[in-house]
């Protein structure tokens, strides 16, 4: 495989990286295999130097891409999925494909959280999350279709953005519902987020004085259920905020909004069961029950009911946008609370899906730490097409939280 790579500190810092992966993977196991082509300076390119890793859902050129799946074992693509492609020409080095669930969805692979390798680091982009939070890439690619980017980045303390819908292209990019699947990024600052997509969309300039002035606080129908410690943090962020000049109203969505979750089921299970029904049908042995009661929850809808779910998530689009008037953004839980242990699955995405429903652009950033050690975090979210305005929001927010020195003790550990 022949990325092109260099910019941020050049070979040094691609040699770090690889020799980390190679280091930390046997107890972090958040890589599937690491890129044996030697690195290539191009100091002209941008991200010249820049060491990535790739979800395993994304197809890349020379390197075996499985998704997650024992029925791709040694499939190796001849063409990288688009998005890889273009990080490529700007300069950046694959380091190696990350660790995702099966088909992105909930089979679990072998990825730690590097927090406690007895917790699980979200899902599905359960390798590029752990690879950042340790230290070993400065930002990796992920996908989400519910919650995906967002929780994973927020058990693992490092900053994730899934932007709106469409923004970002998947070809190349195994699918799982193509109504609800987005491409993003992981990453060890917001800032870092910013520079790369800004490159990836052509628009590199960030705001001179990013600034926040408004936000609206929507603790939602899944505010409950999230630890008292989860919520706390939500509510600590706001005070934290409003101090500093930023005037945060508490508001919640009409209730036209619960049904987020409902409708996103119903478009994942059908649009899933379109995509998977024929691999189940000729490589069944090989097929996890998830994927087996997805395709099942799918095939089992009325007629008609994904037609209806768009719908009804159409006219949600439309009042989201309305109920955003007058604020530069939303600010929400990010997960219910610290990572769960491995043994419980990957977490709940319930805090993601109306935003992933609605193809909003949404951020996530770290903030502290739970009972267990492990990192909370806040979610922000924008408004629909207008990415690059949160971006600088979520710098911003970024910059006034102070949320990164936190990080250096775990990355120690691990590279």
């Amino acid at each position: 495989m022949n990325c092109l790579s260099g910019g941020i500190n050049q070979s040094q810092q691609v040699a770090h990286s690889r020799e980390a992966a190679e280091r930390a993977n046997p107890r972090l196991k958040a890589f599937t295999v690491l890129n044996p082509e030697p690195f290539r300076p191009t100091p002209e390119l941008p991200l010249d130097g820049l060491p990535i890793g790739v979800k395993d859902l994304y197809d890349t050129a020379g390197l075996e891409t499985a998704y997650g799946s024992p029925i791709y074992k040694g499939h190796v693509p001849e063409k990288s999925a688009a998005l890889v492609q273009k990080l490529c020409d700007l300069g950046a080095y694959v380091v190696g494909k990350t660790v995702t669930t099966e088909f992105a969805w909930r089979q679990a692979g072998p990825t730690v959280n590097p927090y406690g390798v007895d917790r699980t680091p979200g899902g599905s982009s359960s390798g590029s999350a752990a690879a950042v939070a340790a230290g070993i890439v400065p930002l990796a690619l992920g996908t989400q279709t519910f919650g995906s980017i967002i929780r994973p980045a927020a058990f693992c303390g490092i900053a994730g953005f899934k932007p709106t819908f469409g923004a970002l292209p998947l070809e190349g990019v195994q699918p799982l519902s193509g109504s609800l699947d987005h491409a993003g990024y992981l990453a060890q600052t917001m800032e870092l987020i910013r520079k790369v997509h800004g490159l990836v969309k052509g628009n590199a300039a960030a705001a001179s004085e990013p600034a926040v002035k408004n936000l609206r606080l929507v603790k939602g129908p899944w505010w409950k259920g999230a630890s008292q410690e989860q919520r706390d943090v939500v509510l600590e962020v706001a005070e934290v905020l409003g101090a500093q000049g930023v005037a945060v109203t508490e508001a919640e969505l009409p209730e036209a909004f619960n049904r987020c979750q409902a409708l996103a089921e119903i478009i994942l299970f059908h649009e899933a069961a379109e995509i998977y029904r024929p691999l189940i049908d000729q490589h069944g042995d090989l097929v996890s029950t998830h994927i087996r009661e997805l395709v099942e929850k799918g095939e089992a809808l009325p007629e008609g009911a994904c037609q209806q779910a768009l719908a009804e998530r159409d006219v949600l689009i439309e009042l989201l946008a309305k109920e955003m008037e007058g604020f530069d953004g939303i600010l929400s839980l990010p997960t219910l609370g610290e990572a769960p242990l491995m043994t419980e699955g990957t977490g709940n995405p319930g805090p993601c899906v109306a935003w992933t429903l609605l193809g909003v652009p949404a951020t996530t950033l770290p903030y502290s730490f739970g009972p267990a050690g492990l990192p909370l975090g806040i979610q922000l979210i924008g408004k629909r097409g207008e990415d690059f305005a949160h971006l600088d929001i979520s710098v911003a927010v970024e910059k006034l939280l102070e949320t990164r020195a936190h990080r250096r003790a775990v990355a120690a550990r691990f590279a």
